[in-house]
């Protein structure tokens, strides 16, 4: 144990620097005791008597929120939480899902939620919820985080700062104390298993986190956070490695030609690199992919798109905001706002939920997951890292760091099933705990491809046990 709590010291030593740095008054811990009165009844207050046009029969409680994740200029997380579908929620594990599919920063968790894993989808009128039948509330409880300010319905009282002066190592430390206070909020949840999850940007924020938890867990009087996993949707996690990489995605899925792929690899390695001859097949491979959408290279264009109105500039970006509108159209009506409690009002503006900024700047402090995914399975954290295998980012360059973290096989690739026929991807594990699987049939977006191929995998980590063999293997 001492030897444990030495390594996790020296490990974050770098980070409590970053963290000192932070304004005073924030201590990124909390007391994580059971909830005063006070907290007993925000929570009371947070409780969601029913969403608009939600479906019937639904049983499972609601809440949603803020919480202050750093009290000097009162920066408030947005949380929404769903009880497991189940006659004992508590005795489920408590699902942490931070982050969507924003490639460069953090995005709202809520887009995720009512577009893939959480209970409800979103009706193309922008208003109607249906029933998600692969909800992952069926195995545990998933508490949706939107932070830092910026993003989904997160603010603070300085916008400004936060919106061009945050940096990943704040929002870290921010997230833990998010969590410490949202259990003094519901105390019930303060024993439970928890798991990080979240899409792209959690291939960042993910394992530095748990490792964060193992840490200020080893720390004599600081309250425990049970952390079992992280589960990293089709995950950024170094971007060296991706960028040298990701061409390699491209030429093997026949979206570039033989000649730009050696291009790349004679003049874009890190050990040879040329910027300027390196910028020539950088330049042609951006450009055969730009009427592409990169997260699914096989997605058709967004319907409905008056391609006389489009200049091709913007075409890249239609598929991906198609996908957003509907979210953003129900989330915007204010009577959704009013029950979901989010603010009136912020100190820019009228509430306007947006799945991120395309303003936010965070300074990115990780530029590799690699020594926090160690750092991590050394303290018995779990990992699973899956990844549709038509997001063209992401299947080498995930392979690749994986490679890089000198693992052992201790299950060899095979092919994993979702109805005992049909192959539903490829997986294979290592000792240590880290799982790696392919989704067939998928982009980035895992749980809107292939929802039920996205909900086996979830599922099965959350259990600890293995991906379905075929029963004809």
């Amino acid at each position: 144990m001492e030897s444990k709590a030495l390594f996790f010291s020296s490990f974050f030593f770098f980070l409590l620097l970053a963290a000192s740095s932070l304004p005073a008054g924030f201590a990124g811990g909390g007391s994580g005791g059971g909830g005063s009165d006070s907290e007993v009844l925000l929570k009371d207050a947070d409780l969601i008597d029913e969403l608009p046009n939600q479906p019937e029969g639904v049983e499972f409680r609601q809440y949603s929120g803020y919480i202050v994740a750093e009290p000097v200029v009162n920066r408030r997380y947005f949380y929404y939480f769903v009880e497991a579908d189940d006659i004992r929620p508590v005795s489920k594990p408590l699902m942490i899902y931070i982050s969507s599919q924003k490639i460069d920063g953090p995005g709202s968790s809520l887009l995720s939620c009512f577009q893939q894993v959480g209970p409800y989808h979103v009706e193309d009128d922008g208003q109607t919820l249906i029933p998600n039948p692969y909800s992952w509330n069926k195995f545990a409880n998933i508490l949706f985080v939107d932070g830092p300010t910026g993003v989904g319905f997160a603010f603070s009282d300085d916008y400004n700062k936060d919106m061009y002066g945050s940096q990943e190592y704040w929002i870290i430390s921010e997230m833990y104390h998010f969590i410490l206070e949202w259990m003094k909020r519901f105390p019930e949840y303060k024993n439970s298993d928890v798991y990080i999850a979240g899409q792209t940007y959690i291939g960042k924020i993910g394992p530095a986190l748990a490792t964060y938890i193992l840490y200020k867990n080893s720390v004599p009087g600081n309250p425990r956070v049970n952390i079992e996993g992280v589960l990293l949707g089709n995950p950024r996690m170094d971007e060296d490695l991706e960028f040298i990489t990701k061409f390699e995605s491209t030429f093997r899925m026949n979206l570039i030609s033989e000649e730009i792929n050696y291009g790349r690899r004679t003049h874009c390695d890190l050990r040879h690199y040329d910027f300027f001859k390196c910028w020539e097949p950088t330049g042609k491979a951006q450009y055969s992919l730009l009427c592409l959408y990169p997260n699914n290279v096989y997605q058709q264009m967004c319907p409905n798109i008056n391609m006389d109105r489009v200049g091709l500039d913007n075409f890249k970006y239609m598929v991906y905001d198609c996908v957003d509108q509907n979210v953003a159209g129900y989330l915007n009506i204010p009577f959704v706002q009013t029950m979901m409690h989010a603010e009136k009002s912020t100190p820019w503006g009228p509430t306007v939920w947006m799945p991120y900024s395309w303003y936010l700047r965070v300074l990115k402090n990780i530029t590799s997951s690699i020594p926090y995914m160690k750092a991590a399975m050394t303290g018995g954290v779990r990992i699973l890292i899956y990844s549709g295998v038509q997001d063209e980012e992401v299947i080498i360059p995930n392979l690749t760091v994986i490679k890089c973290m000198n693992l052992t096989i201790s299950s060899e690739w095979r092919p994993w099933f979702d109805n005992n026929v049909q192959v539903a991807g490829f997986t294979e594990s290592y000792v240590g705990g880290l799982t790696f699987a392919t989704v067939r049939g998928s982009g980035l977006l895992v749980m809107a491809d292939q929802p039920k191929r996205g909900f086996i995998i979830a599922k099965s980590f959350i259990t600890n046990s293995s991906l379905p063999f075929s029963k004809i293997a």
